[in-house]
């Protein structure tokens, strides 16, 4: 009888580990949960620009190019990490929705690009995810 409780036991813990596991791994993850070069922010820099850039399959794409190009003015051009994830500021004269944002990486081609940061052009945090398919 003893070892009949110790099975059960044994079997209720690792049922709770792999739903526990389970739900971990169905959450997405989005950028903010991450501050990446958030230290490099200086106050009145304007709106940060962050978000992934991942491939077709959910996987971070490192080193890709992220283009944050605004209507009038000069390009910010920053680099995703190992995790996909990039950050940067462009001027704060600049409004959010005069920004459009694309990826590049050589091997890639940019597929979407979805951003969530609704407009209203005055957020102070813009994210963007970019989606690549490998050529």
């Amino acid at each position: 009888m003893v070892n009949s409780d110790f099975y059960m036991l044994i079997r209720a813990i690792a049922l709770a580990i792999v739903l526990v596991t389970g739900m971990a791994a169905a959450t997405q993850a989005f950028a903010g949960g991450d501050d990446y070069d958030a230290a490099n922010d200086v106050k009145g820099a304007g709106p940060a620009y962050f978000g992934f850039v991942r491939d077709n399959r959910g996987s971070p794409v490192t080193d890709a190019q992220v283009l944050l190009q605004p209507r009038k003015g000069k390009p910010v051009t920053l680099k995703s990490n190992v995790l996909g994830l990039y950050r940067g500021h462009i001027s704060k004269e600049v409004l959010p929705d005069d920004v459009q944002i694309s990826c590049v990486k050589a091997g890639y081609k940019q597929i979407k690009v979805n951003r969530r940061t609704p407009p209203g052009g005055t957020a102070m945090f813009i994210e963007t995810e970019c989606t690549m398919q490998r050529l």
